[in-house]
């Protein structure tokens, strides 16, 4: 059974809003699309930047490095130059507070490419 954790009251993140939390050393966006909350891997999967510091409008989020457009109901990378998913997190809401639990996907990104010597 997933094990999950407290990120806080449902008040804290407001429809149309987007907030990071650090869980278990994990980066975590969680946001509010009309009341319905999402937790996904708070890192672009193309190259290493927070979502959570982009334009976030109805189910998308888009990164502040390079554009990247990503659906947060789905994790679904929408344009270049992402290509992979980011990885959900499980969200449930009990007694007015949000708990997450991890997905053990995580983001790779920052590798070197080329020519080996």
């Amino acid at each position: 059974m997933a094990e999950f954790h407290k990120l806080g009251p449902v008040d804290e993140v407001s429809p149309g809003e987007i907030k990071q939390y650090v869980v278990e050393d994990r980066f975590v966006a969680l946001c509010n699309v009309d009341g319905e909350f999402h937790a996904f891997e708070d890192v672009c999967t193309h190259q290493f930047t927070h979502l959570s510091e982009g334009e976030f409008e109805d189910s998308v989020v888009t990164c502040p490095l390079h554009g990247a457009k990503f659906d947060v109901k789905s994790g679904a990378a929408k344009s270049l130059p992402a290509v992979k998913p980011v990885p959900k997190h499980e969200v449930k809401v009990e007694d007015g507070n949000v708990y997450v639990a991890l997905n053990t996907k995580r983001v790779k990104v920052g590798g070197r490419r080329g020519l080996r010597r």
